[in-house]
């Protein structure tokens, strides 16, 4: 591998350095980074420079030293390489040698920033940031995927739910960015037999080709004899390559298919709704759910089909096999306004639950200042950018503004650096990921199309050249730095036309009610196919209201956000969009669009009032209020974190703190580093544990219970078993409580906090070997709240405390679980009249009993 010791040998003997360049990897992508540079310098191959090369080995070495002696590394000085001015001029201290120099940088300082001039120290220093929230994996996640622990509280409890919330109840999983939500779509498909689909619907073509290469990695794990294909769909496939899924669809051998919102609302849907009809679709998993409604209404609309396409697959269902569908919506940016809107638009039959898990993300040092003019801004953000740790990522607003950055970074000598936007062809973009993936590229110019499917760990610095329109924007595109935990950095620099621009883009643009009610009319009046019985019909987005003579691309993007307000309104719901008119041959379903290229729509017709104007304009005016609410809370939000009228973690707990109705989850402040917490303010390095609920609501389970139905009960759902040496019984795999747990199969196991690591992990090890479902929960015997349960959960309590509370003995017996079964001591005292056992006076079974009842 590519080590500090060829590095130096290569720089000492250029410019016969071939040997020490030659080797495929290195040991960090760092060094990786300055290899790949070196081989292009000698090569005179590529795009690189010296300029990059420079960047590279001041953040290389700045890294060596970690704040401590700095390191000195021999340089050649003979043409094509940089002079000592260079070096001087690039911030190095530079110590001559003949035709060589020893060279040694400085911390870059950004004067300009007064108290944070020196932003980027964290990051070049490589601090640790974040430390890891380990928890024991329960058996399914051991028996499954051979992981150890789960990322954290939030993680665990999703899971949780994803395996034993009630059928047709929609998960929403809140849960920060590295806490593992792939996890979500990863286990349905493990835990299936054959003839059970797991849709993953994600919103990039690189992320479902990834996805699908890491599901294919554990499928192979799982069943050596599983026979590679396709699982991933999308418009790159070959013509073999889609035949080869439709088939397997159709037969039942597809247990996962990850793909985008357009294919499966495009050419999947039929198939995919008659997979749903013959019971064969177990689950849908929506990865960056928050699209649904943030992109929904215009750059990306087949995100809007999604709520109607789950509507199909729950109705479709056949009577003679009712197979339940169970939906997870996974994101880690949910606001309250979205979180709302998510749970009206995929409300099964019963309801939805929410897991929150959400802490701050304790990576990056933000610094944010004002410029008084854009040549100022100019200015300051080339200095970042010259400055900056490798990679970075400056983020702009528009297209053009991404190539004219482009452009004066490549004047300023950088090589090593791309665009990438919305515009940009759907084969350019694959080939950056790639390049940036394989660490070809130290700097991507980007607009905000740039970031999902992004999940690379390393990048250190995340320069904005604007004011992002949302605190909500601002945050997932600083998420993409500092995902190994450790300091990265977020600048922001912005100008005055800044703010104007971020404030036309704020709000989403909706039409006003007259004239949203003349275009529905319009549209109506003369459908691209009639009204169906069910109330579905599909218009003609060219169609013109009353006073237009014009048709064209602005004409069918109003009437599209018309019919976009309409379904966030409850008046419709739009199930399909097209190019072509309905029943037309399209060969591009599968394949992103937006909203200026929609010319049909199908909808169906929720509200029986749809035509009377005054239920119209309730409905509409109802939307319209909370999309700008929640617009303009997230955009003042972010003038005010930008102006340091508020301080970034104390803006972002306001932004996503859920305290709704039906709903709360309080979010986990932390801050690495801002105006506000710099120098003697800084906040210590530690755990982010977030609160975390308990889910409240279990899936039904009555087929373990015969077990259970001739010993004695204390009530009709409690049953005490009393052994005389408890901890001995739990740690015998052949006692009545591992058999119980067997034939029962608890939906949760409850061990006091003070039960020893080792007696957990052997019981959560044969549990996984007996491939349980059973998760294990640590309480506080003291916690009568924590003992009350769920309803219609089945679980087992060891009681391995020495006395138990009257409030606890009440919470067993007024517990809405389905079954507690809880295993005590025989000696255990009455928590009333504590001089005698409790067993003496309860209803309970004792040892033999139990045995002889499981094995008969």
């Amino acid at each position: 591998m590519f080590s500090e010791f060829d590095l130096r040998e290569a720089l000492t003997h250029w410019p016969d350095s071939h040997a020490y360049l030659e080797v495929t990897s290195a040991t960090d992508s760092l060094l990786d980074r300055v290899q790949q540079c070196l081989r292009e310098l000698l090569d005179q191959s590529g795009t690189a420079t010296f300029i990059d090369l420079i960047a590279l080995l001041r953040h290389w070495l700045l890294a060596q030293s970690k704040g401590g002696s700095r390191v000195w590394l021999q340089v050649p000085l003979a043409a094509p390489w940089p002079t000592s001015e260079v070096w001087h001029e690039q911030g190095f201290e530079v110590a001559m040698i003949g035709t060589s120099a020893q060279v040694r940088p400085a911390y870059p300082r950004l004067r300009w920033l007064g108290e944070q001039q020196d932003l980027f120290d964290d990051a070049f220093d490589g601090i640790v940031a974040r430390l890891h929230t380990w928890l024991p994996a329960d058996p399914p996640l051991r028996s499954l995927l051979g992981k150890p622990a789960y990322t954290g509280p939030g993680q665990r409890e999703a899971i949780r739910a994803l395996m034993h919330l009630p059928a047709d109840t929609t998960l929403i999983a809140n849960l920060p960015t590295g806490s593992g939500k792939s996890l979500l779509a990863q286990i349905p498909p493990l835990l299936s037999s054959q003839g059970n689909l797991t849709l993953v619907i994600v919103p990039t073509v690189a992320l479902a080709i990834d996805q699908g290469r890491r599901m294919a990695e554990l499928l192979k794990a799982r069943d050596p004899n599983w026979t590679e294909h396709p699982l991933s769909f999308h418009s790159g496939l070959s013509v073999e390559q889609r035949t080869s899924i439709f088939h397997a669809l159709r037969s039942g051998e597809q247990r996962v298919l990850f793909t985008s919102p357009e294919a499966a609302t495009g050419s999947l849907r039929s198939i995919l709704i008659d997979c749903a009809y013959e019971g064969r679709i177990s689950h849908v998993v929506i990865d960056e759910a928050h699209l649904v409604v943030t992109w929904g209404s215009g750059f990306r609309p087949a995100f809007q089909l999604l709520p109607a396409f789950i509507a199909s697959l729950r109705h479709a269902r056949n009577p003679e096999s009712p197979q339940a569908i169970r939906i997870a919506l996974a994101s880690a940016t949910l606001t309250p306004h979205t979180v709302t809107t998510l749970q009206a638009l995929f409300a099964g039959v019963n309801g939805n639950c929410v897991v929150s898990g959400i802490y701050l993300r304790p990576e990056p040092r933000y610094a944010m200042k004002a410029m008084v003019s854009p040549a100022e801004q100019v200015n300051r953000v080339l200095e970042a950018v010259m400055k900056s740790p490798r990679p970075f990522i400056l983020y702009v607003t528009r297209p053009d503004e991404a190539e004219e950055w482009t452009r004066l970074l490549t004047e300023n000598g950088l090589g090593r650096i791309a665009a990438f936007t919305g515009e940009t062809p759907p084969q350019q973009r694959q080939l950056l990921m790639s390049d940036w993936d394989a660490n070809k590229l130290d700097g991507m110019v980007a607009t905000s199309a740039f970031g999902l499917g992004v999940d690379k760990n390393d990048v250190r610095t995340v320069i904005h050249a604007t004011l992002p329109e949302s605190l909500d924007r601002f945050y997932q595109e600083v998420g993409r730095s500092g995902r190994d935990g450790k300091a990265s950095a977020s600048l922001l620099l912005y100008t005055e036309q800044d703010v104007e621009q971020a404030k036309g883009m704020s709000g989403p643009t909706l039409i006003g009610n007259e004239l949203g009610y003349d275009r529905w009319e319009a549209m109506l009046d003369d459908p691209a196919r009639p009204v169906t019985p069910d109330g579905e019909v599909w218009v003609d987005l060219n169609r013109l209201r009353a006073g237009l003579t014009a048709q064209g691309k602005s004409n069918r993007i109003w009437n599209l956000r018309t019919l976009n307000l309409m379904a966030s309104a409850g008046l419709i719901d739009i199930i399909a969009l097209s190019a072509l008119p309905p029943g037309s041959d399209s060969t591009s379903e599968d394949t992103e669009y937006s909203d200026s290229q929609v010319a049909y729509a199908a909808v169906r017709i929720r509200h029986p009032n749809h035509r009377n104007r005054q239920v119209f304009e309730e409905q509409m005016n109802s939307a319209r209020d909370g999309l700008l609410l929640a617009a303009n809370k997230a955009f003042g939000l972010m003038v005010r974190t930008a102006t340091s009228q508020v301080e970034i973690s104390n803006a972002l707990v306001q932004l996503y703190g859920l305290a709704l109705p039906n709903q709360w989850g309080p979010v986990t402040a932390y801050c690495g580093g801002c105006n506000q917490h710099w120098a003697d303010n800084r906040m210590p390095v530690r755990q982010l544990r977030p609160f975390v609920a308990r889910i409240a609501q279990f899936s039904h389970r009555t087929e373990q219970w015969p077990a259970l139905q001739s010993l004695p009960q204390d009530q009709p759902n409690l049953v005490f078993v009393a052994v005389p040496d408890l901890m001995r019984t739990c740690a015998d795999s052949r006692s009545c409580f591992a058999l119980m747990l067997q034939k029962v199969r608890p939906h949760s196991l409850l061990v006091p906090q003070s039960t020893s690591n080792v007696l957990v992990e052997g019981l959560i090890d044969q549990m996984a070997i007996t491939r349980s479902d059973t998760f294990v929960d640590r309480f506080d015997p003291l916690d009568s709240i924590a003992l009350h349960g769920a309803t219609d959960e089945v679980r087992f309590i060891l009681w391995a405390d020495s006395k138990i509370t009257t409030q606890v003995a009440t919470a067993l017996r007024t517990s809405p679980s389905a079954m507690t079964v809880v295993f005590i001591d025989s000696q255990l005292p009455d928590p009333y009249r504590p001089e005698r056992p409790w067993v003496s006076i309860i209803a309970h079974a004792d040892e033999d009993t139990v045995l002889r009842k499981l094995i008969a």
